[in-house]
């Protein structure tokens, strides 16, 4: 068994959550039962009593008190392997997990990175390198799996064809993580619908934990009725990046999404582990790095679309840019190395 550690919160977003569902979804066709231990049962879906065979909160009050509880939940359900999805995740707290004999996958905040005692350490971020890390390694075993093709992808987005070069920019997916968008997605699609092209369809995803969905639901039945949708964790993720031509997009797991299904990115970071990230895309060539939401002027936002939907050539190159980097293939690389920890 793997036993998996995943904060979730409005604060923090889905993303975590996201990406512990897909490794347990391709460990557990692989035959590997998996628990998970963390979220609240608000955040359980009707699908992860197929995924995970048991869900325990935890309720952080100190990296101590929470390491004492996982260590003796693995203890009770026999799980000598984990998957710890938890920035939160210190020097003194891997220590514990060490001499408890656990081995484990670390996802990690590129932002303000630990000393790693893990035997894996994974951030798929597209400015993340081995070298960049090996200083902080305290175990000498420690194997670390950087960059986007380590990226936790769903099956959806493996191997997906190349974009049509002539696409013209008729639809904006809008999303800013699936957590609390901060107001960003009302001010977004103002400034869109006062400066930006008047042709381009609005869609927003938004995760069912955004506490401002109600606010953008009724924005848009007042200003844009005929022109914006509002889609809450939608059925067809991969169906929403498809279809748009374009997205404006907070710097966290989706990215990594949108990459692969070739959409050019305008990137806003929703905190601060998610700024490397959108630099990174930038630099690849994949994207636009706009700085931190609080800082980011919408009206830039409506500018920058504006551009890009004149300009056919470089969303192109940034849509060929994107699927050069992610392959779809980065949860197969990590759910192997965790199997191989098993029978190791």
């Amino acid at each position: 068994m793997i036993l998996f550690r995943c904060n979730v919160s409005p604060s923090v977003g889905a993303g975590h959550l996201t990406r512990c569902r897909t490794l347990a979804a391709m460990l557990r066709a692989r035959g590997v039962a998996c628990a998970m231990a963390g979220p609240d049962e608000t955040w359980r879906l009707g699908g992860d009593d197929t995924l995970f065979q048991s869900w325990t909160p935890l309720t952080w009050t100190t990296g101590e008190a929470d390491a004492e509880a996982f260590i003796a939940l693995a203890n009770r359900l026999g799980a000598r392997v984990a998957v710890m999805d938890d920035y939160r995740m210190d020097e003194p707290y891997q220590l514990r997990l060490r001499a408890a004999g656990l081995k484990w996958l670390q996802q990690f905040d590129a932002s303000n990175p630990p000393p790693f005692w893990a035997d894996f350490v994974a951030n798929g971020g597209p400015r993340e390198t081995p070298e960049h890390y090996r200083a902080l390694a305290r175990n000498p075993g420690t194997e670390f799996l950087l960059g986007p093709e380590f990226a936790v992808l769903r099956p959806a987005f493996a191997n997906l064809p190349p974009r049509d070069a002539d696409r013209p920019l008729k639809r904006l997916l809008i999303s800013f993580g699936g957590g609390d968008d901060r107001g960003m997605v009302v001010r977004t699609l103002e400034a869109l619908m006062d400066k930006g092209p008047g042709d381009v369809s609005l869609r927003v995803m938004s995760g069912v934990g955004n506490p401002g969905n109600a606010a953008i639901a009724d924005w848009i039945v007042g200003h844009a009725p005929e022109r914006a949708v509002l889609a809450v964790n939608p059925d067809d993720v991969a169906g929403e990046y498809l279809n748009a031509d374009l997205a404006v997009i907070a710097g966290g797991t989706s990215t990594f999404e949108a990459a692969a299904a070739g959409i050019p990115m305008l990137i806003t970071a929703m905190a601060d582990n998610q700024i490397r990230q959108g630099l990174g895309w930038q630099d690849r060539g994949a994207a636009i790095y706009l700085g931190r939401a609080p800082e980011v002027n919408p009206l830039d936002i409506a500018a920058h679309v504006t551009a890009l939907a004149a300009d056919d050539g470089r969303r192109a190159a940034m849509s060929r840019a994107g699927q050069a980097n992610v392959d779809g293939q980065g949860c197969a690389r990590l759910v192997d190395r965790l199997i191989g920890a098993m029978n190791g």
